[in-house]
């Protein structure tokens, strides 16, 4: 994989187990998250390694993957918690890290700014937020309701413009983007949203590498049940 820039540098990870299928997969899902999966482990930063491994000399942060809870070190539990996964990254990797994680979606939204709705699209996703193709510009700050239909089930959520990308900010973008916060405080509502994020996470990574979600390699995952 070609990699540029400090940023490139800063998201070299590795995967190390016994499983390759397993390796795979997970090199899959940390790709997806915009990570750079690499084989040589003197050029990673964090390297998530099967308990009992032996590793080379290398210089990057271990975490371990191990069915029971390590008394000291940077562990996850077998199956790995998706959300807990990106965390550790974004602890290890970055000053000020983020908890959610974000995937890129389409699904159709309908906005409604007071009394008026306009239909959207929905280009990427977290249980916290979203970046919306919109047919006008919405300003910094608007507060609107977003209503999309996501596993069968309709959520209607308040939320708030963070950021608004105009017409023409690139020669490609031929409609406003806006990126949104929900307001919601309906815990069942943001539980759902990060079990659809990590299920969907897994079934891309699984369709793409050609692998079945049965395969016993996914088990290493914690794959959340029916929505």
């Amino acid at each position: 994989m070609l990699l540029g820039g400090k940023q490139a540098d800063i998201k070299q990870v590795a995967v190390v187990t016994r499983n390759q299928k397993f390796n795979r997969l997970l090199s899959r899902i940390l790709d997806d998250w915009k990570f750079y999966t690499v084989d040589d482990l003197s050029a990673a930063k964090v390297i998530f390694a099967e308990r009992g491994l032996e590793l080379p000399a290398h210089d990057a942060q271990v975490v371990w993957l191990t069915p029971l809870p390590l008394s000291e070190g940077s562990f996850l539990t077998v199956p790995i918690s998706l959300t807990r996964l990106y965390h550790l990254l974004e602890i290890h990797l970055f000053p000020t890290p983020r908890r959610h994680i974000r995937v890129a979606m389409e699904a159709v939204v309908d906005l409604k700014i007071e009394n008026d709705w306009q239909e959207g699209r929905l280009l990427s996703l977290s249980n916290r937020g979203g970046r919306i193709i919109c047919t006008s510009e919405i300003p910094r700050g608007k507060l609107l309701d977003i209503e999309v239909k996501l596993a069968g089930r309709v959520l209607r959520m308040p939320s708030e413009v963070l950021y608004c990308i105009p017409v023409g900010d690139s020669p490609s973008r031929v409609q406003p983007q806006i990126g949104v916060l929900f307001k919601s405080s309906d815990d069942h509502t943001l539980d759902f949203l990060r079990r659809f994020i990590d299920k969907t996470s897994i079934e891309s990574a699984c369709v793409r590498e050609n692998i079945l979600l049965t395969d016993p390699c996914v088990s290493w995952l914690d794959v959340p049940a029916d929505l």
